[in-house]
């Protein structure tokens, strides 16, 4: 027992980061195709998490609107920012948490390209 539970610990906060990671990058997927159909990089917003299940939530720019374009998994919040300063004139960030994983997150930059392991505060 003393050997079987702390890895069964670290196999569950292994799908738990999968988790987080797979939908950071659906998440990045379904903004960049917002941005090639309407030419527009959605406004920030919060998919917070679903306790029953996945949840969906609508991309906008405040004209156009992809409604269930985000698919979050149960116990994943992503967040969904607005920047500017890069190359582009506006690009996003996209930064995933899972309750069960507190102090730790997963974000992808576009500005960037790229991605990297968080603190579970934000992007940096």
């Amino acid at each position: 027992m003393g050997v079987a539970i702390p890895m069964f610990t670290r196999y569950i906060s292994k799908a738990y980061r999968g988790t987080v990671t797979a939908d950071v990058k659906n998440a990045a997927l379904a903004v960049e195709a917002f941005i090639e159909d309407y030419r527009s990089v959605p406004e920030s917003r919060d998919c917070p998490s679903s306790g029953y299940g996945p949840a969906v939530c609508d991309l906008t720019d405040g004209t156009n609107t992809e409604p269930n374009a985000l698919k979050v998994s149960k116990g994943v919040r992503i967040e969904l920012r607005r920047v500017s300063g890069c190359e582009a004139s506006v690009s996003y960030r996209v930064h995933g948490v899972h309750e069960k994983l507190p102090g730790w997150g997963f974000c992808f930059s576009a500005c960037e390209g790229r991605q990297t392991e968080t603190d579970g505060t934000g992007c940096p």
